[in-house]
């Protein structure tokens, strides 16, 4: 299977050695096109005790396993959700990320297809504020 170029912002990054995970946790439809639901759960950069999360859907029709093509882009639509989490920001890291992945499970595809709505609505704006440089 071909690897994809898996490239977008990853605000929460900093040097030296940090926690932080990417993880595909769910697979949903909208308007009849297939969607992965990755979350990236990274410390913040002002705080790295305390962990923070970034929803990243990618569509799934244009994926072909059998291409060799390893030059192949795929979109990526990243939605910031940390104010939407509850979490204790003081406690041990492995708590906050165990209390992060249980509201991941507990997201509806109705949840997951609004998040996705905001992130192609972010993309967009972002788009056109580069024409306009």
């Amino acid at each position: 299977m071909p690897e994809h170029d898996h490239e977008h912002d990853h605000e929460h990054e900093h040097e030296g050695e940090t926690f932080g995970m990417a993880l595909g946790f769910r697979i949903f439809e909208d308007e009849g096109a297939l969607y992965l639901a990755e979350a990236e759960i990274t410390p913040y950069v002002d705080e790295p005790e305390s962990l923070g999360a970034t929803l990243v859907f990618h569509p799934l029709a244009d994926l072909d396993p059998t291409n060799d093509d390893e030059e192949i882009e795929w979109p990526a639509w990243p939605v910031d959700i940390d104010d939407d989490l509850t979490r204790d920001p003081k406690a041990h890291q492995a708590e906050q990320f165990q209390a992060i992945l249980r509201q991941l499970a507990g997201l509806g595809e109705t949840q997951l297809r609004a998040y996705l709505k905001q992130g192609r609505e972010e993309a967009a704006s972002e788009d056109d504020g580069d024409d306009e440089e």
